[in-house]
């Protein structure tokens, strides 16, 4: 879930979870024990949780259009490792605030499978993600419906400190408005650079494009830093803009991901 495509009623938009690949500090093993997370960004990782470990990445989210200012925290998800190489996904965006109004968002429930790894040549490292939109949100900041989506990510590492990640997908969205869900089909590119072993940094581009020809697409440009307090704690920042259709005109955040120990 994603921050594809901000709107001020949509804020906590999950695509299957949150945004995602370390930037810069390379894509791993299929399943990993190093804190690959999939935040700040809206790109997911090819790399799930390792075999009986939890991790938990949750932030803050601001975000403006047209004057109309938003916000949601704390935006989290929980990924426990099930073997096999597979994830399970919870996940929950908090508080949404708008126009003086606040209360509770929706939840999802998602999973993911890598299916390849990396191979030399051209073959990249690939996940797919399934997940579910679970209408527990307060009245008027919940879709009121159970909305499907599904994302296969791409992966590369172009070196050790440039890596690649891609996703291709599509989401379902109820309203409390209209009887049928919006659907759209959503994509992002990232590219993360390895500043220093502790320090990365990422540049993306992310949209969707809704079936719906009344509907206006989204395409957004963000950026941002990570940073690792220890092998299991990192810190990060992102900012973006959008640069058509119904992107947010700014937006920006922080967050915290961490392990929990065996």
């Amino acid at each position: 879930m994603g921050r594809n495509a901000r709107h001020p009623r949509g804020l906590v938009r999950l695509v299957v979870g949150c945004g995602v690949m370390l930037a810069g500090a390379g894509i791993a093993s299929a399943q990993t024990s190093d804190l690959v997370t999939d935040r700040p960004d809206s790109t997911e990782s090819a790399t799930t949780v390792g075999r009986g470990l939890v991790q938990v990445e949750t932030g803050y989210l601001f975000a403006s259009t047209d004057d109309v200012d938003g916000y949601e925290v704390p935006g989290t998800l929980v990924r426990i490792g099930l073997g096999g190489r597979t994830e399970l996904r919870l996940g929950h965006g908090g508080v949404v605030g708008t126009e003086g109004r606040h209360g509770w968002s929706d939840s999802t429930l998602g999973a993911k499978v890598n299916l390849l790894e990396q191979a030399d040549g051209w073959r990249p490292e690939l996940a797919v993600l399934g997940g579910l939109s679970l209408p527990t949100g307060e009245t008027g900041f919940s879709s009121d419906g159970v909305d499907p989506s599904f994302l296969v990510a791409f992966a590369h590492d172009v070196s050790e400190v440039l890596s690649v990640g891609y996703n291709l997908g599509a989401a379902w969205e109820s309203s409390p408005e209209q009887a049928d869900r919006d659907a759209a089909v959503v994509y992002s590119l990232a590219v993360g650079l390895g500043l220093t072993e502790r320090l990365g940094t990422f540049v993306e581009l992310f949209g969707d494009r809704p079936t719906r020809e009344e509907m206006a697409a989204g395409l957004s440009l963000d950026g941002g830093f990570t940073f690792l307090l220890t092998e299991l704690v990192q810190l990060d920042v992102f900012v973006g803009t959008g640069l058509h259709g119904s992107a947010d005109d700014v937006f920006v955040g922080t967050g915290l991901s961490f392990r929990l120990p065996r």
